[in-house]
């Protein structure tokens, strides 16, 4: 070997020993700081009622990456914790959206003053409505149900189920 390559061999081994670290070093960083500071500032802005799709989701994702670490799967870990940064992103969106507008985020069916329209939005009965709407079910739904059963049975000619001729 000549001086020069060496010298690259030499220059290349400590990057070549600390390679396979790698995984651990971003974990840390993504899941540890990224991830878990992520979560818990969605978790105080109220985001689990506001939000609790998309709270749940970052949740979920940080405690799998949490599990995967602990079998040394660090690649997935840190996929997982990508995961989770965006949606507890996407949950600090949403809690903002729906505390601005003042938007309801779950039906209520016990309170009677929330409806769900016909276009699948939660709203909110105003004391501008007037007071005969009725509120018990979503207004422009069909209040039709299907048949729990089957087929039912056949009647012969006398109109009395189970006799035939």
């Amino acid at each position: 070997m000549t001086g020069v390559s060496r010298l690259l061999a030499l220059s290349a081994l400590p990057w070549l020993l600390l390679a396979p670290a790698c995984g651990p070093f971003t974990y840390v960083s993504r899941v540890t700081f990224g991830a878990s500071g992520d979560v818990a500032e969605a978790r105080s802005s109220n985001a689990q009622q506001m939000a609790p799709y998309e709270f749940t989701g970052a949740s979920e994702y940080l405690r799998r990456a949490k599990e995967l670490a602990g079998y040394a799967r660090f690649h997935d870990a840190n996929n997982f914790a990508k995961k989770s940064q965006g949606m507890a992103a996407d949950s600090k969106k949403v809690t903002q959206r729906r505390t601005k507008f003042n938007e309801l985020p779950i039906f209520d069916p016990n309170d009677k003053s929330m409806f769900i329209n016909k276009d699948g939005f939660v709203k909110r009965k105003s004391s501008l409505d007037s007071g005969d709407a009725d509120y018990e079910r979503p207004p422009g739904l069909d209040s039709e149900k299907p048949p729990l059963g089957g087929p039912e049975p056949t009647t012969g000619k006398s109109g009395k189920k189970g006799e035939s001729k």
